[in-house]
């Protein structure tokens, strides 16, 4: 009853005001009218809520149109200008209430005598109808917040936006890669775990390897952590290499290391301690922590930016062990151009230490190396390598970081695309260790015609070393590819020690379908060595998650017995990017089982984006999410139980993405770049009696790390019915005889109109539930004639069509013009 009482105020009112336009007059106590909400954000400060002027409640004009972002002024005491934030301009004469938006009459508005001009632009306040005209919006009473609600286009605050909380460690990805190796009397297990994410403001990459063997417990092998800040800094800790660029200060150590920029100066500080007998990867299995890393190393080295193809670096460094120490700076030069690369690294030092013999000795070493690219023409490239050790000269770690005496070069030729040579000679020694003497000459042919035609490629390498006197090997590949066949040939030489052995394979793989293929191959080698194999591939099972391959073969020598052997392989796709790969061999009356498992435990949505952009811009992304729901309740928020989430509707940003909500109507964009964006809702996925509530475009910022939240409304539409007609004898119904009225323009203030029917029947479709304005047009009506009847408040039902909406024209009256005597 309360609600009905309201209604008939609101039409009581309306009726002091003219033919109307886009836009709705509501009444009530003024504390129902103080609110004014303009998309989204409410007004407030001087001159921001409705009152009452002549009768008729008008709204704050400037307020509501800065809001929008519109520019307005006052030409004449009775004219209005607007330009719109979106580029259009419309003039309003409050005399004769005509609208002409870019120069073109728009519409017409009867009953103006209620409006009055102001001394000032801040003190404009227009009816309702009036105010939407002008700004091209809707405005609307929402009945649950008691508020006039203005609303245009997609043009939204940054009210949804909050600063992302973001945690001092946030995880992005992490990868494991398990290995089982099983043999007839031991078994090995290995686990690698990857990890990639934010610490702060930077990214961080952690690394852990760990291996178990037969009556051993579970040992960490390797582990690494670095972090990369987006000012250049680098820190890494664990097992690590250190010298980047300068060749002579390069060791695997376990230890910490710090890079910082200073301008186009980068410092590098590294601490550790290292295995002096090789590498960390060769380390033995059962030696204590304690023996392996027996050497101690610190040093720095400085690398200014690269200019004009120009590099250079220096540092110094010291180590110092159980079998070696040494103190030296070392030097690094380097240029490239299109045709000439060559690096330059130069160290001098005082060492001490023992040598291969046992022999100990203390003195200074130099050391040179000097590698050269020379680009002769697109068909010729020229190699280059001279590196001098002087006989004191020790590096931290012995074996494969010691360095040599080396001599190398090569060329390589293509003539044509289809042939290619090549030619490359070296020679290594350490200078009073005849155990690393060694020379080697290789040349090579590779001859590739064409995808179907003959493929061959030929090498023959001749060397000579300290333990070796003497070695050759050649090698000798081709094949043919058909359409479904491949045949393959393959062919060696090769003399170590004793008399040069020979070997020779022919085999062909054939492809019965996409999905299985087999291959069959011989060999055949000196000494009556024999082997033959048959292998079928599939991977045509579950979906093609599955491929299996399984082979048969055998063996045969003349010092031993026939042995056959089997082998089978599988490999599995499985959920989340993993994969499992099984092998089995078994042979001789022994087996062996090699299985890995890989794939990833955690990955966020946006991991690709952070961790394939670079440092400097890895934070410059934020999110856009919310939810798709049906706001039953109409209170303007989700309240679970109640409204009802909307699926499977499109989303999308800036046009060229988009996502669809899920069974709870929320939605993710998980990689967005920070800046500008568009956020709107496709209106073709939603159901056909459903209608958005606040525009289907959200214009706003993102910022760097920013979580935006954006919510679409639903409701059910409503509809309007009523007929319009010549009203000749003014009593405000159809009566017999009376010319009902077609083409005329029947406005709501949804910013919905239309076009009566021959029979002047109108139906105003898609309306949101609430209270509207229905108006008449009347530069539709006929000559001579103007609306008869106010604005009418309607009450539009969710679901609901409200008919018998009513609006009838009259004539005008004649104009009686007085002549007096003389005119």
């Amino acid at each position: 009853m309360k609600g009905f009482f309201k209604f008939l105020c609101l039409v009581s009112v309306l009726t002091v005001l003219g033919s109307s336009a886009r836009g709705a007059v509501f009444v009530g106590s003024p504390a129902d009218l103080t609110a004014i909400i303009v998309n989204g954000r409410l007004l407030n400060g001087p001159g921001s809520s409705a009152r009452r002027q002549n009768g008729v409640v008008v709204l704050p004009f400037a307020a509501i149109s800065r809001a929008l972002g519109d520019t307005i002024s006052l030409p004449t005491p009775t004219q209005i200008a607007v330009r719109r934030q979106t580029g259009e301009t419309a003039e309003f004469d409050i005399t004769s209430g005509r609208l002409n938006e870019n120069g073109l009459l728009t519409l017409v508005l009867g009953g103006m005598s209620g409006v009055t001009a102001a001394a000032g632009v801040d003190e404009l306040y227009l009816p309702v109808e009036v105010t939407a005209a002008l700004l091209d919006a809707t405005i609307r009473l929402d009945t649950n917040k008691n508020a006039v609600v203005v609303s245009r286009g997609g043009s939204f605050t940054h009210d949804p936006q909050k600063a992302l909380g973001r945690d001092i460690v946030d995880l992005q990805r992490v990868d494991y890669d398990y290995g089982l190796n099983r043999y007839s009397s031991s078994t090995a297990h290995n686990l690698t775990l990857n990890a990639a994410g934010r610490l702060a403001d930077g990214r961080f990459a952690f690394t852990s390897n760990s291996t178990r063997a037969a009556e051993r417990s579970l040992a960490f092998r390797s582990t690494s952590f670095a972090l990369e800040r987006p000012n250049g800094q680098r820190y890494s800790l664990g097992d690590l290499g250190t010298g980047g660029e300068l060749q002579f200060m390069s060791s695997s150590l376990r230890g910490g290391a710090v890079s910082v920029p200073f301008g186009g100066v980068n410092v590098t500080a590294f601490g550790g301690r290292t295995f002096s007998g090789g590498s960390l990867a060769a380390e033995p299995a059962n030696v204590g922590a304690s023996h392996r890393f027996d050497t101690t190393i610190v040093g720095s080295f400085v690398t200014l930016a690269r200019a004009r193809g120009v590099g250079f670096g220096a540092g110094v460094m010291m180590f110092e062990g159980a079998g070696r120490k040494g103190t030296f700076s070392s030097s690094n030069v380097s240029f490239s151009n299109s045709g000439l690369s060559i690096q330059a690294d130069a160290a001098i030092g005082n060492f001490a230490g023992v040598r291969y013999d046992g022999t100990r000795f203390s003195g200074r070493g130099v050391a040179l190396d000097i590698a050269a690219t020379y680009r002769v023409s697109d068909e010729l490239n020229l190699q280059g390598r001279y590196t001098r050790i002087g006989r004191n000269f020790l590096s931290p770690q012995s074996g494969v970081r010691e360095p040599l005496d080396l001599k190398a070069g090569g060329l390589a030729w293509t003539p044509v695309k289809w042939l290619s040579a090549s030619v490359n000679a070296s020679t290594a020694s350490r200078p009073g260790d005849p155990r690393h003497d060694s020379r080697f000459v290789t040349a090579s042919v590779a001859v590739t015609p064409s995808a179907s035609g003959p493929r061959f490629y030929i090498s023959h390498t001749q060397s000579r070393g300290g333990l070796i006197r003497s070695g050759a090997f050649t090698l000798l590949n081709g094949s043919k590819d058909f359409s479904r066949l491949r045949i393959y040939l393959n062919a060696t030489r090769i003399q170590n020690i004793g008399p040069a052995t020979l070997g020779a394979q022919l085999g062909g793989t054939y492809t019965l379908t996409d999905s299985h293929s087999f291959e069959v191959s011989q060999s055949v080698g000196s000494g009556r060595g024999l082997n033959g194999q048959f292998d079928w591939r599939s991977s045509g099972f579950l979906g093609r998650r599955l491929s299996l391959a399984v082979g048969v073969g055998y063996s045969d020598a003349r010092t031993s017995r026939v042995v056959a052997y089997e082998r089978l392989s599988a490999s599995l796709s499985l959920p989340r990017k993993s994969s499992l790969q099984i092998s089995y061999f078994h042979a001789n009356g022994s087996s062996v089982v090699l299985a890995s498992l890989k794939g990833t435990l955690f990955r966020k949505r946006e991991a690709s984006a952070f961790l394939d952009s670079p440092v400097s811009s890895m934070n410059e992304y934020g999110k856009v999410s919310g939810r798709v729901y049906q706001d039953l309740d109409a209170n303007g928020k989700f309240d679970e139980g109640i409204d009802k989430p909307q699926a499977d509707v499109r989303i999308r940003v800036d046009g060229n993405r988009y996502v669809v909500s899920n069974a709870d109507g929320r939605y993710l964009f998980s990689e967005v770049a920070v800046g500008d964006h568009r956020v709107y809702l496709d209106l073709l996925s939603i159901r056909a009696d459903l209608t958005l509530l606040g525009g289907s475009a959200r214009d706003t910022n993102l910022a760097a790390g920013g979580d935006l939240n954006q919510d679409f409304r639903l409701v059910r539409t409503g509809r309007i019915a009523g007929r319009v007609w010549l009203d000749a004898n003014t009593n405000g119904r159809f009566d017999e005889g009376e010319m009902p009225l077609a083409d005329v323009r029947v406005y709501a203030t949804s910013g919905r109109d239309v076009l009566t029917d021959a029979d002047g029947y109108f139906t105003l479709a898609d309306l949101p539930p609430g209270e509207h304005v229905v108006i008449l047009d009347e530069k539709t009506l006929p000559p001579k004639n103007e609306s008869g009847v106010k604005p009418l408040a309607v009450q539009v039902l969710a679901g609901r069509e409200t008919t018998d909406v009513n609006l009838w024209a009259i004539r005008l009256a004649a104009e009686v013009r007085n002549f007096t005597k003389g005119n």
